[in-house]
Order: structure tokens, then sequence, then C-alpha cells
């Protein structure tokens, strides 16, 4: 999925990509790239808590937070409310 983003956005559209938050170790590669050829894909990754719930602990990601803010050019947003999306996504 990211790495399709990363094609959309080279074909000069503005891509979006939407999944569970665990998966970035599967899109970490393709989301980097997208980053350090500063190209404006977005990804929408929800389910981020340890507080998850019945999904069990395969689906709260721990690490996995840090490894996303740790690629060079990637924006991280994490609002902890819909008033902090609404301020955050203005600035985009």
């Amino acid at each position: 999925m990211a790495a399709i983003c990363n094609g959309l956005s080279l074909s000069g559209l503005r891509p979006y990509g939407a999944t569970f938050f665990v998966f970035t170790d599967y899109m970490r590669p393709s989301m980097r790239l997208s980053a350090i050829m500063d190209r404006p894909v977005i990804y929408v990754l929800t389910h981020d808590s340890i507080g998850l719930g019945e999904d069990g602990p395969t689906h709260q990601p721990v690490e996995h937070l840090s490894a996303c803010r740790a690629i060079p050019g990637l924006r991280v947003v994490r609002p902890g409310d819909a008033t902090k999306w609404q301020r955050r996504i203005g600035r985009l």
C-alpha cells in the first residue's frame, strides 16, 4: 500500500493510505523512501495504543512509534483527541 502511494505521488497526486499502526513494520521501507524523497504521502494509522482491548498483544505496538519517529523527514502526528487533530490538520 505504501509503495503504491509513493507511485501515485510521483504521478502528481497527493495520496493517502490507512491501516493499523502495527503494520508499519511492513510499510517502513516505503514510508522511509517517501520521507527521504519528500513526497506528499499521508499515512493514516489507527489502533496505536496498548489499551486496544480484545485484539490482543499482537496488535498493541509499543516500539513502532519510536521507529517511525526515527525515520528522517517523516512527520509523525499523534493527537490525543479530535480538537488536537483539527488544530494539527490545519497545519499540514
